[in-house]
């Protein structure tokens, strides 16, 4: 009988404990005030993505609960992303290529200028030979030669200016002397005679020049040919040629006095009684 009573107001006891519990947790439940609906939080942009949501302790099955919304720095993906193309349009423009500077070329070393064309005479006849040496009296003489042939019949003028009058003697005609194209000027058939005696060719028949100007200066003293000097200039030989000039040029001393065309023939009178050496 002690046994059952033990038991009863175990049980009894254990009952009213429960039952205390749970009226003390549906007091607390009661008194505990309800919670203010909260806003969820905004978001930094609008495609962040909400990672986790969350049920307010205390709000029955069938309320609507806060959503609690964590921030994530990963952008949501764009529900139609635009299509990458798959490949380079066609006919694209190159870009114009850079301009580059000129190039400074070296500047070209100067070379050596050909030498200038000999002249052309406007001449038939050139000075293709002029020789002078000394003598006891003084005379030019010479040939006029037409494709190496001895020219008759043309005029030789000797005179003391170029183109001048006939001085101190006449025109001489060639072939006038036994020798054909020869032609002879006497300046003094007595003593060596200085002077500039300027010589050439005309055709008879138009009385026109036809030749270059030679040019003969002979010296008013004798001077024999030795080896220091070439001696002095009395006796001149000149030729007149259609042919190219010999090489050298110039008025050359002969190495032995000329002969005359008659040593013993009365002298021309000169008209240049003073020295122009």
């Amino acid at each position: 009988m002690k046994f059952k009573r033990s038991t009863f107001f175990v049980l009894l006891l254990t009952l009213l404990t429960l039952t205390l519990a749970c009226r003390t947790a549906e007091t607390i439940a009661q008194l505990r005030a309800t919670p203010a609906v909260t806003r969820p939080r905004a978001t930094r942009a609008p495609t962040r993505v909400p990672t986790r949501v969350s049920i307010v302790e205390g709000i029955t099955a069938d309320a609507s609960p806060t959503a609690i919304v964590a921030i994530t720095e990963a952008p949501a993906a764009p529900a139609n992303p635009p299509a990458q193309p798959t490949s380079k349009p066609a006919n694209t423009p190159k870009p114009a290529p850079p301009t580059r500077k000129p190039a400074v070329l070296p500047t070209p070393k100067p070379t050596n200028p050909p030498p200038p064309p000999s002249p052309t005479s406007q001449f038939k006849y050139r000075i293709q030979e002029s020789r002078c040496g000394p003598n006891v009296r003084t005379y030019i003489e010479g040939y006029v030669y037409e494709n190496n042939v001895a020219k008759n019949d043309v005029l030789v003028r000797i005179s003391q200016g170029p183109d001048g009058l006939p001085d101190p003697n006449d025109d001489y005609r060639t072939g006038a002397d036994p020798r054909k194209g020869y032609f002879f000027h006497n300046i003094n058939a007595n003593a060596p005679h200085g002077g500039t005696w300027y010589l050439w060719v005309i055709d008879p028949t138009t009385q026109q020049r036809i030749s270059e100007i030679a040019i003969v200066k002979t010296d008013p003293q004798r001077v024999e040919d030795s080896e220091n000097s070439s001696g002095s200039c009395q006796s001149a030989s000149l030729k007149f040629s259609t042919s190219s000039p010999a090489s050298g040029g110039g008025t050359q001393r002969t190495p032995t006095p000329s002969r005359t065309r008659d040593p013993n023939a009365t002298p021309t009178p000169t008209q240049d009684a003073l020295d122009d050496s």
